[in-house]
């Protein structure tokens, strides 16, 4: 039994839309040298500006600490004077004593230790809770590195596969199209059939057109955060086993509100305020210091002329507050207004965290269920074209029908695509609202991408 051309053709065209679909389902271009996703997140740490920012916020940040710490520790001051002098002294009787030129030489060091000191205590905690608050807010930016690279990262690579999944469609249109054109030159076909094709075709040119530019921009997303150019990035492996992240919503909320770097953050802020009010505070109360000076001096008076003497000086200081202009009270006054706007800023966030969380909670886990709704959709277009096209030989279905049909396995497979990828996002989404995670949870993301795919 001979096999009809036109069918030769469907048979023909068919068969290429099958393997490139197949081939491009969470691919990307082929090239020698892929990067891995691992190998984008050590890019971003090294080179990111806002990481290499965050770094720089870190290290000033660690100083608050030893900065508030010494206004505790003694203080240790030297002061050495050497003058040339021309004196002429008169006494009470007329007498003058003409000295000419001489020089005269004073040196001393002071030691003062704070004994009482209300206001360095404050100062020395806050200090504490600064650099707690500034080490919580860098342990957020790298967690927030990591789900900014993938997210690049998958983006890129969507969009690519988003263009070989046009082409892949605009060389199934133009078998299609050669094949209208040999059943009208046979007298099978319609004049309406190959104009329809050949709309298709322009549309689907447009279309290649669009992605080409989105791929080209979320190339150059990615490349902004990794400080270096990208060649090729691994590929998704079609199929793979969709991670759901164990436990329930109540249990990643607990930890949520107790490991959150940024609730951390905003907490050790709070302390910080408060301890801003101590501080000022203890500008109302009287402060004792330990003094300790060693001085010697030769000739640094008139009366002293020509005499050396050293001095040993151990004693304590009170210094007791009285009047300050009303400073003190209005600077108690913006502190206080400063702690409650640190108070409603740990308020606003862990409502806006209860909210987050529910959302990629629910995303992550719905996302299994989207994606297996998703694969059995593109399932099944496969085989809707597959019958749609025997339906066309035999007369029973048209060109539209099979333009359709490819149609909609083509948005099948690219909602598939995009739904594995948000499904992965999701989960490390929600690790970094809960603050656990780790590289270790990106290796484990990482493992369903593969360069060697066939």
């Amino acid at each position: 039994m001979q096999t009809s051309p036109a069918k030769r053709l469907f048979g023909k065209y068919w068969q290429s839309l099958v393997v490139v679909l197949l081939v491009m389902v969470n691919s990307s271009a082929w090239g020698k040298e892929y990067m891995g996703l691992i190998q984008a997140y050590e890019a971003a740490r090294a080179n990111d500006p806002v990481f290499r920012g965050a770094m720089a916020v870190r290290q000033e940040g660690l100083e608050y600490q030893t900065i508030g710490r010494a206004k505790l520790l003694p203080t240790i001051s030297g002061v050495v004077s050497n003058n040339q002098n021309q004196s002429r002294v008169t006494d009470a009787g007329g007498r003058t004593d003409n000295r000419g030129r001489y020089n005269s030489s004073t040196s001393s060091l002071q030691l003062r230790q704070p004994l009482y000191d209300r206001e360095a205590w404050a100062a020395k905690e806050q200090g504490v809770a600064r650099t707690a608050a500034s080490e919580a807010l860098f342990r957020l930016r790298e967690q927030e590195l990591m789900v900014r690279v993938f997210e690049a990262y998958s983006k890129a690579l969507l969009a690519t596969e988003e263009v070989r999944l046009v082409e892949a469609q605009l060389q199934s249109v133009t078998e299609l199209l050669r094949s209208n054109e040999q059943r009208l030159a046979q007298g099978e076909g319609t004049r309406t059939d190959l104009l329809e094709t050949q709309s298709k075709q322009e549309l689907i040119r447009a279309e290649l057109i669009v992605a080409q530019d989105r791929a080209l921009h979320a190339r150059g997303a990615l490349q902004a955060i990794l400080g270096e150019s990208v060649n090729k990035l691994e590929r998704l492996v079609p199929g793979g086993a969709v991670a759901l992240v164990p436990g329930t919503l109540d249990d990643w909320r607990s930890k949520a509100f107790d490991s959150n770097p940024e609730v951390e953050s905003l907490k050790q802020t709070l302390e910080a305020a408060h301890q801003e009010v101590r501080r000022v505070d203890g500008g109302h109360y009287p402060r004792l210091a330990l003094l300790l000076s060693i001085g010697s001096s030769e000739s640094d008076t008139t009366s002293t002329y020509r005499q050396s003497s050293r001095t040993t000086t151990v004693g304590v200081q009170l210094n007791v507050p009285i009047f300050a202009g009303g400073s003190i009270s209005a600077q108690a006054r913006q502190a206080g207004a400063q702690h409650m706007k640190a108070q409603a800023a740990l308020d606003a966030r862990v409502a806006e965290l209860e909210v987050e969380l529910h959302r990629q909670y629910s995303a992550q886990k719905n996302g299994v269920l989207r994606i297996a709704a998703l694969q059995s959709a593109v399932a099944t277009s496969h085989a809707l074209i597959e019958a749609t096209q025997r339906s066309f030989i035999g007369g029973e279905r048209t060109n539209v029908d099979i333009l359709n049909a490819q149609e909609r396995l083509a948005q099948s497979v690219r909602d598939l695509t995009q739904a594995r990828y948000e499904q992965l996002l999701a989960g490390l989404r929600l690790r970094l609202l809960t603050g656990v995670l780790s590289e270790s949870d990106l290796r484990v993301v990482a493992s369903n991408f593969s360069a060697n795919l066939p």
